[in-house]
């Protein structure tokens, strides 16, 4: 990092701007990404080259770069790019209706799901749903968890172990944690 110029204190990064992409196919990229996804397209300077920028919440996150070069059918070394999302099952019934492939799971020992789904560059899309906008079965299931009944503890002696006299008049001690008898001698 370099250091800032007036204070001589390192700079910060303060958030990620955008994920930039080329493609030979802008169009393709709009049907995906604003007719199926939803994101919107929004305002793009005059490079003087043709492109698309795709904004979330006025902030254009993914700019487009048009190119005869040809591309690589993947995200090259880049595994995925992800978003969060909004209200499962319509998500997913959007990408079932565009004929779209998708997985999903469960992120283990946290409130989210997710799916994932390719581009036509190929390129893997994540979408996290956290809360509330988890699958609705996900979220059924907790409820019955939440309202079953309590299982009923166990109960285990725990103190001093008792004694008792064998036929023999032989003191013998039961463990209050084992419950095994100790023969004393």
């Amino acid at each position: 990092m370099a250091p800032n110029m007036q204070t001589d204190k390192l700079a910060k990064v303060a958030s990620l701007d955008h994920v930039n992409i080329l493609t030979n196919d802008i169009d393709a990229c709009r049907r995906f990404y604003i007719d199926i996804l939803g994101f919107e397209e929004g305002f793009r300077p005059d490079f003087g080259f043709p492109g698309l920028w795709i904004y979330l919440d006025s902030a254009p996150v993914l700019h487009f770069i048009k190119t005869d070069k040809s591309q690589p059918m993947n995200s090259g070394a880049i595994d995925h790019i992800a978003f969060r999302a909004h209200n499962f099952e319509n998500f997913a019934a959007r990408l079932k209706a565009n004929n779209i492939d998708f997985s999903e799971q469960a992120v283990p020992e946290m409130d989210l799901h997710q799916i994932f789904c390719y581009d036509p560059h190929g390129i893997k899309v994540e979408f996290n749903f956290a809360g509330q906008d988890r699958p609705w079965k996900t979220l059924q299931e907790e409820r019955k968890d939440r309202h079953a009944p309590p299982a009923k503890p166990v109960r285990r002696a725990i103190g001093k172990a008792s004694t008792r006299k064998t036929a023999t008049g032989k003191d013998t001690k039961k463990d209050p944690v084992t419950s095994r008898v100790k023969r004393s001698a």
